[in-house]
């Protein structure tokens, strides 16, 4: 069998182990459904499985290298050593559950006042984001933690709104703060992720706060129509982006940000859809996987290093690492400026073979682990939800890479989110305080429920 076909077998088969993994422990009542695991799923369904049809379809689109056999062969193997790694880790090891239940217990209060004073801080977070001081090796962390406070603020709105829906002002509150963190995600460059991040506190925090507690049915059904008016007009936001990079080459402003945001609903059924499936991801998984065996040397923990080494100042250290979505490219025969997304498994033969994969699956385990454990352990904190929501659209895009500045960013979602909290703590003094407990990660009906201090 051609390699191209085995391909295309692999990644059906994965598409459906992956979606089963999300919707059967969900329906047997096991497992929550929106968590931080099924963010994670769900964008490797897309940049692993989908990807993998992508390029087995149409081999020919894209094509980097003239890829052997064997490039196929380790890829698929290497998926596979991921995937059972992580699902390993996340079910297997316990101390991530003990973690959860000994820390981030205290955040400030829940109630209407001091939730509407948190809010004014992450957006004041967001706007500050936006202009940030030039200050070198100050400015950049500015804006990379900063503008999670938008999706963050997101999160915090909804659930004002929430537990008032009638409200005309929270109405028009929620409303305000959605389109205030469109035009920051936006300004703030042509990624997608913080648009996936604004977009995502609705589900998320429906679920959290109502959905869970209904039946799967009900909550599947609603949560897939949210799913596809978010997916459609995040195609069509794919389709107008880059605003800034045609024509006159229109300057990211907020005014040209807002007139960006107007185009998105006439694009709503005339989108990029095919630039959202797949992005190449396997392609250049076996680009990584072709040229790291035989022509390049492999280079042992480059993430780890990548990710340690990103606080200090590129003045200060001019030949610090650099991603692989970055230097790949300038070792093919590729004429572009676009740094690539070498997937999960391009990143571990670029960093040695399948035991590199072992060790991220059982870091990216044992995180989700954790972080779920917290959302069950404190379910419908608003604090939590705000996290979840920010690092959602790189929980998303993580598999597709470069996973070293998706962990970042996700690490930063999680420092944004505590910063918010305890700056909140300082103002208004602790509210909520969690107790400490043994809780299994398990559903609704299995569990004790945590009232929020309201």
């Amino acid at each position: 069998m051609p390699p191209e076909k085995l391909l295309i077998l692999f990644s059906w088969i994965l598409i459906a182990v992956l979606g089963l993994a999300i919707l059967v422990p969900y329906i047997r009542r096991r497992s929550d459904l929106i968590t931080a695991k099924n963010i994670f799923l769900l964008g490797s369904i897309n940049f692993v499985g989908i990807a993998g049809l992508v390029s087995g379809y149409s081999s020919e689109k894209f094509k980097i290298l003239e890829y052997e056999r064997s490039d196929y062969m380790l890829f698929m193997c290497g998926a596979i050593v991921f995937f059972v790694t992580m699902f390993a880790s996340y079910h297997l090891i316990k101390f991530p559950k003990r973690l959860a239940g000994k820390y981030f217990r205290k955040w400030p209060s829940a109630s209407g006042t001091t939730l509407f004073v948190m809010l004014g801080i992450a957006l004041l977070m967001g706007l500050v984001s936006a202009f940030p001081p030039n200050i070198v090796g100050i400015s950049s962390s500015i804006v990379h933690i900063g503008n999670k406070g938008t999706s963050f603020a997101m999160a915090l709105a909804f659930v004002a709104w929430y537990r008032q829906k009638k409200n005309p002002i929270l109405i028009a509150g929620l409303l305000a703060v959605l389109l205030f963190s469109m035009l920051l995600a936006i300004r703030g460059g042509g990624g997608r992720r913080s648009f996936v991040a604004v977009l995502a506190a609705i589900p998320i925090c429906l679920y959290w706060l109502s959905l869970r507690y209904r039946k799967p049915k009900l909550t599947l059904s609603v949560i897939a129509g949210i799913g596809v008016l978010g997916f459609l007009a995040l195609s069509a936001y794919t389709v107008v982006r880059h605003f800034d990079r045609r024509g006159d080459k229109t300057e990211r402003t907020f005014a040209s940000s807002f007139e960006a945001i107007k185009l998105i609903p006439s694009k709503l059924f005339n989108s990029d859809v095919d630039a959202m499936l797949g992005q190449n991801a396997v392609q250049v998984s076996l680009t990584a996987i072709h040229l790291y065996r035989d022509a390049y040397r492999p280079e042992p923990f480059h993430t780890v290093y990548f990710v340690l080494s990103n606080p200090i100042p590129r003045a200060l250290w001019e030949n610090k690492p650099v991603g692989l979505g970055y230097s790949l490219p300038k070792k093919t025969t590729a004429r572009t400026r676009a740094t690539w997304g070498p997937g999960i498994v391009g990143h571990g033969f670029h960093e040695g073979g399948l035991h590199m994969l072992v060790f991220y699956g059982l870091l990216v385990g044992v995180s989700l682990r954790f972080f779920d454990e917290l959302l069950v352990r404190q379910a419908g904190n608003p604090y939590i939800l705000g996290m979840l929501t920010a690092m959602s659209g790189h929980l998303i895009g993580w598999t597709r890479g470069d996973i070293g500045t998706f962990t970042l960013q996700i690490i930063l979602s999680a420092i944004a989110g505590l910063l918010i909290a305890f700056v909140g703590r300082l103002i208004t003094g602790t509210g909520l305080e969690y107790p400490r407990a043994n809780w299994q990660l398990a559903a609704p009906r299995r569990r004790r429920s945590v009232s929020l201090d309201v």
